[in-house]
């Protein structure tokens, strides 16, 4: 996924990035070991207490714990915006603003969600196939690019 992530978005070596919602930084340790430089933003204070520890051993990243809603926009300042599995709970008459005058003129923003696949065809007796496709479905991550400043 990263690796998508880095080409589509067109994020350079030095980029910035800001995560929206990042949780315990379990997506932000992959783009931190490539050293970006890293605003999380994560509303839930237990949360952006372990995303701290987490990402303790990467100073480029720093874990800010406020609402998204109420944190002030620095304007044309970051590359790249991630949001995984959060940005829908946030207000979208604020969150795609906010996040068009957070990016670059050639900013790009990723949109990632896991998918559970669940059937009744998948019954007890199929479990092995269950487990396969559970694992594997909800290791895709889905991708939606938009370049706001076009």
């Amino acid at each position: 996924m990263l690796g998508n992530v880095v080409s589509l978005s067109g994020i350079t070596p030095d980029g910035r990035i800001l995560e929206i919602g990042c949780g315990t930084g379990q997506v932000t340790v992959p783009f931190a070991r490539r050293d970006y430089r890293i605003l999380c933003i994560e509303l839930g204070e237990n949360l952006a207490t372990v995303a701290q520890k987490n990402l303790a051993a990467y100073p480029q990243v720093e874990v800010r714990n406020i609402a998204f809603e109420d944190w002030v926009t620095q304007e044309n300042a970051f590359d790249l915006v991630i949001s995984a599995t959060a940005f829908h709970w946030l207000d979208p008459s604020i969150a795609y603003k906010k996040t068009a005058q957070a990016l670059t003129s050639e900013g790009a923003i990723a949109l990632f969600w896991n998918e559970h696949v669940y059937s009744d065809v998948l019954t007890v007796s199929s479990k092995p196939v269950w487990c396969k496709l559970r694992s594997l479905v909800s290791h895709l991550l889905f991708l939606s690019f938009y370049h706001l400043h076009q």
